[in-house]
């Protein structure tokens, strides 16, 4: 499996290794890229496909391509404003949440935020 890490050369190899423990855990198939941005992209990318004007933390985009299982956005900015312990902590929560969305998984509803919570718990032990 490949995983592409943009934009993050300092955390890259931590980011590639948990990556590959979720994608391998929830068995999914293809290559993945992670992009890391700041608000300014991210609020374009937000509105752009989501039609929300505002900036986020993370998005996923699944590709319906052999081979291809996606890309995630993450905003370096948010993470940074949202962090509890420290930045490489945050983005390695925001890399399982994007392939768990890749993987099917909806954070709508609380019974759907929870069940992502328990699985985002168990990648990142």
């Amino acid at each position: 499996m490949i995983v592409h890490v943009n934009n993050l050369a300092r955390y890259e190899k931590e980011i590639k290794e948990l990556a590959r423990k979720v994608i391998s855990g929830e068995n999914l198939k293809g290559e993945l890229s992670i992009t890391f941005v700041d608000d300014d992209k991210m609020s374009e990318l937000n509105e752009r496909y989501t039609g929300r004007s505002d900036s986020t933390d993370v998005l996923s985009f699944p590709f319906d391509v052999p081979l291809l299982l996606g890309d995630i956005y993450i905003s370096l900015t948010q993470a940074n404003r949202q962090k509890e312990v420290g930045i490489l902590s945050e983005l390695k929560l925001l890399t399982v949440h994007g392939i768990l969305h890749l993987a099917g998984y909806n954070d709508s509803t609380e019974e759907e935020r929870n069940e992502m919570r328990e699985r985002e718990k168990e990648y990142l032990k």
